[in-house]
C-alpha cells in the first residue's frame, strides 16, 4: 500500500506508542483457574495513543502523519497498512531492529474497569532521536502547527530531560503542543519526568486516575491546579461519567458527560484529544472545543474497540450542542 497523504502537507503530527491490539468481548466474569470459558469474536486494531488520535483525526478531515516504532514483523506491516488505510501518513514509523512490535490484550469484564496486559515490544526502543528525525519528514501547510504525543511514559527510552528540549525547540517554532500519557504499575518517578516537560506543553490531557497516580490527589480540581503550578499552559482531565475539567490560567470550565450505553473505554481518551486538537487548530471558542472533544471521547465508548463508533464530525458538532459547560 501506499501513502496518499503528502509528507509536505499536513496539518496535525502524532507522536508515541503504535499498537497492535486485541479486543476481548466483554465478559459476564473472568474464567476460574484452568476454566475454559467461551465468548464472541474478538476485534483486532491498530491503536496505542498516537495511531488512535491519528486515525480519529484522519476520519474527521485532518491531514495527519504519525511518528513512531513497530517491528520489523509482519505484524508491524499490518499496522503500517492499516494507518495508510486510514489516510495517514506513515513515512515517520521507525522499524525496530531489536524487537518485535508491541501488542496489547484488552480484557472488558461487565461493570468493571477494563484489564490491559502489554507487551513494551518496539515502543520501548523509541527515543527523542527518532522523535526529531520524524519531524524533519514533516512540513505543514500553514502557520497553524500541532504535535500530539501520546502514550508518554510507556516509552521508557524518552528521557523526560532530552523531551524537554525538543518541546522547547518546537515552542520556538511555533508549535502547539499536546501532551497525553499512560501509565504502567512498573513505572516510576512519574511525577518527575512530566514535570520536566510540562513548561514546554500547551495542553495536557491526563484521565482523572493517571493525574492522581502523578499528584496523589483524587480531586480533579486540585489537580489541575498543581499541573499549572507545574509550568503548563493549560489541562483537560477526563473524569468518565462525571464530565471533564478544564483549567488554564484564566479559566476553570467544567464539561457535563455525555450520556451512552457504555460497552468499552478504550480509546476515549485519545478521541478526545483528537476533538480538542480540531479545535485549538481551527480557534474555536474554548468551550466548543471542549465539547466537541467530550461528545467524540464519549461516542467511541459505545462499542468495542478505539474507534469502532467514532461519531462523525457532523454527528458530533450536532451531539455537543446538549452539553452544558460550567464556570
Amino acid at each position: 500500500m501506499q501513502n496518499e497523504i503528502s509528507q509536505k502537507n499536513l496539518e496535525i503530527i502524532c507522536a508515541g506508542i503504535i499498537v497492535s491490539d486485541i479486543f476481548l468481548p466483554p465478559l459476564a466474569r473472568l474464567p476460574h483457574e484452568g476454566e475454559l470459558l467461551k465468548m464472541g469474536e474478538p476485534i483486532h486494531q491498530v491503536g496505542g495513543c498516537a495511531a488512535n488520535t491519528a486515525i480519529a483525526l484522519s476520519r474527521l478531515g485532518k491531514k495527519t502523519g504519525i511518528i513512531g516504532m513497530v517491528g520489523n514483523d509482519s505484524l508491524g506491516k499490518q499496522l503500517i497498512d492499516s494507518l495508510i488505510s486510514e489516510h495517514i501518513n506513515t513515512n515517520a514509523i521507525f522499524k525496530s531492529q531489536t524487537s518485535s512490535t508491541s501488542q496489547t490484550i484488552i480484557i472488558p469484564v461487565q461493570n468493571q474497569d477494563r484489564r490491559y496486559i502489554h507487551y513494551f515490544g518496539a515502543n520501548a526502543d523509541f527515543n527523542v532521536a527518532n522523535l526529531e528525525s520524524g519531524l524533519n519528514n514533516y512540513l505543514f501547510t500553514n502557520d497553524s502547527k500541532i504535535f500530539i504525543l501520546g502514550g508518554y511514559l510507556l516509552m521508557p527510552k524518552i528521557e523526560s530531560k532530552e523531551l524537554a528540549q525538543l518541546l522547547k525547540n518546537l515552542k520556538k517554532q511555533n508549535y502547539k503542543i499536546i501532551l497525553d500519557i499512560a501509565i504502567s504499575s512498573d513505572e516510576h518517578k512519574l511525577s518527575e519526568k512530566v514535570q520536566d516537560v510540562l513548561p514546554f506543553v500547551d495542553y495536557f490531557f491526563p484521565n482523572n486516575d493517571e493525574a492522581e497516580s502523578l499528584t496523589g490527589s483524587s480531586n480533579p480540581n486540585e489537580q489541575s491546579k498543581i499541573f499549572l503550578d507545574w509550568g503548563v499552559g493549560a489541562t483537560a482531565i477526563t473524569c468518565g461519567t462525571n464530565g471533564v475539567i478544564f483549567r488554564n490560567s484564566q479559566e476553570f470550565l467544567q464539561v457535563q458527560p455525555y450520556e451512552i450505553e457504555f460497552v468499552d473505554g478504550s480509546g476515549a481518551g485519545d478521541a478526545f484529544t483528537a476533538g480538542m486538537a480540531i479545535g485549538i487548530s481551527e480557534s474555536w471558542p474554548l468551550a466548543d472545543s471542549l465539547k466537541f472533544g467530550a461528545v467524540l471521547g464519549a461516542s467511541v465508548c459505545q462499542g468495542l474497540g478505539c474507534n469502532t463508533t467514532l461519531f462523525s464530525r457532523a454527528k458530533a458538532q450536532v451531539e455537543m450542542q446538549k452539553l452544558k459547560v460550567t464556570n
